[in-house]
């Protein structure tokens, strides 16, 4: 199976994984066949695209790092937990359950990760559910983990990491929603708002519901930079801390590849650019060279046309080498599939990918 971006879809294409919407309220089986209502829907949701059955991806197998319905019932008890917030927030017995059911989640999270055999995190699988307040606290909280592991991070210290993720914009929470989906530019005023945010979340944490300072400081700690010019305490390197520095990098990189009210969203290999051009400015540079060996910004199953013009589909990713997967080419009538390795084919290191398709 290979991924289709949502404008190449058509009626008539049969789906290789199964479709989640609304947190699990609208699904479609595998080898469901699209209708032209059902790809009108699709767009109107906004999803990215959706990963299709055909007889030339026959073999090839996207990597999948968490099961569906754990990224779905995460991400459900997310949505509780801010809606016990806003609706209940004097119920300290409400709201401590809700987050239980989170922490548990979190310690299945880490086992999945810990226990998978892949060696990147497929960004576009976990781009496949709409409301992108919960799934964005999912999707930090996946990388982070994946990050974590591949530092040789302890065990429990990973599970604090994804925590901090998971929990890292609750001070949104505390923000007018009419500042933080502002389409234009913020005043002064709104700026501070929104920079008082990982404090407030912090702070919650800390005394509502009596998190150690592994969870919550970070999450107080998420938008300060390498340089020292973040905020809220414009802490500089070492000092910020590894989970903070980690869970900065995946937040900024969740947030550029996702459509909002006030940007677009960028192809992950440009997320993955932008990530690297700062290093040492706003990232730090040895969760940078992490992150570049264990994000695929070509995930398998991707179809991709290459700067010679010709299309295919990722097939294989290097973890040291991303930008340069083996790719199934798409043959012309009449002849076989062949298979061009970026990586080591002499004859293709002119050759680069030019768009995710």
């Amino acid at each position: 199976m290979h991924f289709v971006s949502t404008e190449n879809l058509t009626e008539g294409m049969i789906l290789g994984k199964a479709f989640y919407g609304n947190l699990g309220s609208f699904l479609l089986k595998k080898h469901a066949v699209l209708t032209d209502s059902l790809v009108r829907r699709i767009r109107n949701l906004g999803y990215s695209g959706l990963y299709i059955a055909e007889d030339f991806s026959d073999g090839i197998e996207p990597d999948f790092l968490v099961s569906d319905d754990l990224k779905s019932s995460t991400a459900s008890a997310v949505r509780t937990f801010m809606s016990v917030i806003e609706t209940n927030s004097s119920s300290d017995s409400a709201l401590i359950k809700s987050a239980d059911d989170i922490m548990g989640l979190v310690r299945t999270l880490v086992d999945e990760i810990l226990g998978s055999n892949n060696a990147v995190v497929n960004i576009i699988d976990l781009k496949s559910y709409d409301l992108y307040t919960y799934q964005h606290s999912v999707n930090v909280a996946v990388l982070s983990g994946v990050i974590g592991a591949a530092m040789s991070i302890p065990k429990n210290q990973i599970i604090d990491l994804v925590s901090s993720a998971i929990f890292h914009d609750i001070g949104k929470m505390f923000v007018s929603k009419e500042v933080l989906n502002k389409p234009g530019a913020l005043n002064k005023q709104e700026i501070a708002e929104i920079q008082n945010h990982p404090a407030l979340g912090a702070i919650f944490l800390r005394d509502r519901l009596s998190f150690n300072p592994a969870i919550y400081t970070p999450v107080e700690r998420h938008h300060e930079r390498y340089d020292g010019l973040g905020y809220p305490q414009g802490i500089s390197g070492d000092g910020i801390g590894l989970h903070a520095q980690v869970i900065a990098m995946t937040d900024a990189f969740d947030a550029i590849t996702s459509k909002r009210p006030y940007h677009d969203a960028i192809m992950p290999h440009e997320g993955c650019e932008y990530i690297m051009g700062n290093a040492g400015r706003h990232f730090d540079p040895k969760a940078v060279d992490v992150f570049f060996r264990t994000v695929a910004p070509f995930p398998v199953g991707v179809s991709v046309r290459l700067s010679n013009g010709l299309e295919g589909i990722v097939y294989k990713n290097y973890p040291n080498f991303p930008m340069r997967p083996i790719i199934k080419i798409r043959p012309a009538k009449g002849e076989k599939a062949r298979y061009l390795n970026l990586c080591n084919d002499p004859n293709a290191l002119n050759v680069t990918i030019q768009k995710i398709l």
